[in-house]
């Protein structure tokens, strides 16, 4: 027993000082190529090299998404590395500063605190340590914990509060919170003393869900997984509202996340071993009171599907996930897929799915899951790693898709934009417009109030013509107007949806 206590606290000792060498550097370009993909709806390349660890994305209050990736190849010194783009994916830049520690990070997760949002942070795991990381104001910050600790999650609250419960080995659940942005943790508590991996989530209205495995068997992954409701009565400050069991079979879930808005809780998650996943979830309409019976939302024969994430919109639930047909040799675009699906905050089922990527993706020990960043207000992107050739390479798509399908050769004299076809439609309809020179173009949709509800195009484009999908599903019947707009010209159009 003592030989044990003397390599957790050895371990402990090992991660702790060398976590001191943690730092942000600006980069320093590695002179391989990092050339950006100028087609759009058809997976936009983000980086041109496979990471060594998790990914992360978010879109700012600004308009601005961030992809956080851990990598070692796009510079010559930096490890976690962070990707820009203020075109809603159409290309994407380098940030101006990263992360020194070129090894693999456990864990990274962006979240953002404040009324609009106002303070971003990316959080980051490396050994036993947690830091944040306010990339837009330079603030990074060290946090340890007394412990080994396998894993966190943390989520900001719109008072301005943060929230992260972490586990310590062997199996503790722990939470803490933080009103200055991280610079000091009070309120720390014990959750559960038989207990892994926690999962939160929280509402716009600071009501917070915790998920976790407990208490802990032998086989972690065929622990129960729990829920845990909590209520922000000041900032800073968590009354716990009660525990319940969410799913109980005794086979693997490796996999579980939540999702809360307006009072409805989508709990998604895993179920069975390689050859047989698939993913379940559990409805709750009354902020996670009580959940409705699980359904199956992916469980087709012969193919496994996971690594999946949810997020929420102003009208419901985006899920996307990863659906592994198990075949023998390279994946292809047909057999190896990301899949999206949404199910609108009324609905207790998700529709019937859409492949987002063109390029497969295929599993790794790397452990990068795909992403989904939401657009408002009915637009959605998802970040994966996919292959090309031999190369794996991080990627971007779009709900929302463009295709180019004018002649190259053909020379475009004037601005147009087309009347919209089918219309009325029910959900898709296609938009043809052209441009007659390189420039800055949006497509954007508007309600009959004149409210922005999609952005199809935001992007600089080349000279062409072009037809865009629009999918309507996120939205309700009606008229709405779309827009085009580029160096001076302007055409609007009406569209009518009906479901």
């Amino acid at each position: 027993m003592k030989k044990i206590l003397l390599a957790l606290f050895s371990l402990f000792l090992f991660t702790s000082v060398f976590a001191q060498d943690v730092r942000v550097e600006k980069p320093v370009l590695s002179g391989l190529s990092t050339l950006q993909s100028p087609l759009w709806g058809n997976d936009v390349i983000v980086s041109n090299f496979e990471p060594i660890g998790p990914i992360a994305s978010y879109r700012s209050a600004t308009g601005t998404i961030y992809v956080a990736v851990n990598d070692t190849l796009a510079t010559s010194n930096l490890g976690v590395v962070i990707f820009q783009s203020t075109n809603n994916g159409g290309t994407f830049t380098l940030f101006g500063s990263g992360i020194n520690v070129r090894a693999k990070f456990a864990k990274l997760k962006f979240t953002a605190t404040g009324t609009n949002s106002d303070s971003l942070y990316l959080f980051m795991q490396y050994g036993s340590n947690i830091y944040s990381w306010n990339f837009l104001n330079g603030t990074f910050r060290t946090s340890i914990w007394g412990g080994i600790m396998s894993t966190f999650d943390v989520v900001g609250a719109k008072s301005g509060a943060l929230y992260l419960f972490y586990d310590t080995i062997p199996t503790a659940v722990r939470r803490c919170a933080s009103i200055d942005g991280g610079t000091s943790w009070y309120n720390r508590g014990l959750v559960s003393s038989s207990g892994v991996k926690p999962k939160i989530c929280i509402s716009e209205g600071d009501s917070l869900i915790l998920n976790y495995y407990g208490p802990v068997l032998a086989d972690t992954m065929t622990s129960v997984i729990r829920v845990a409701r909590y209520m922000q009565t000041t900032p800073g400050t968590l009354t716990s509202s009660g525990f319940q069991d969410l799913a109980t079979e005794t086979v693997a879930k490796t996999e579980c996340m939540s999702n809360i808005l307006n009072g409805n809780v989508w709990f998604i998650y895993t179920s069975g071993t390689t050859g047989n996943i698939n993913i379940k979830g559990r409805k709750s309409v009354d902020a996670g009171t009580t959940y409705a019976a699980a359904i199956d939302i992916a469980a087709n024969p012969n193919t496994d599907e996971y690594w999946f994430d949810i997020k929420h919109y102003s009208g419901g639930f985006d899920l996307c996930y990863y659906s592994d047909s198990l075949q023998t040799g390279t994946p292809t675009n047909g057999t190896d897929k990301i899949l999206y699906t949404y199910s609108l905050l009324t609905a207790s089922t998700f529709n019937s799915p859409t492949q987002i990527s063109q390029n497969p993706p295929s599993w790794s020990a790397n452990d990068y899951k795909p992403v989904l960043c939401e657009i408002p207000t009915a637009d959605v992107g998802v970040v994966w790693v996919g292959i090309i050739g031999s190369a794996r390479k991080l990627y971007w798509d779009r709900y929302s898709a463009l295709t180019n399908t004018g002649n190259p050769n053909e020379t475009v004299n004037s601005y147009s934009l087309g009347q919209n076809y089918p219309n009325p439609f029910n959900p898709v309809t296609k938009i043809d417009f052209a441009v007659p020179k390189n420039g800055f173009v949006t497509l954007k949709v508007y309600n009959l109030l004149g409210k922005e509800v999609a952005t199809i195009v935001s992007r600089n484009m080349n000279a062409g013509k072009y037809t865009a999908d629009f999918d309507g599903s996120k939205l309700s019947s009606g008229v709405y107007f779309y827009s085009l707009e580029s160096d001076g010209f302007k055409d609007v159009k009406k569209m009518m949806l009906i479901k």
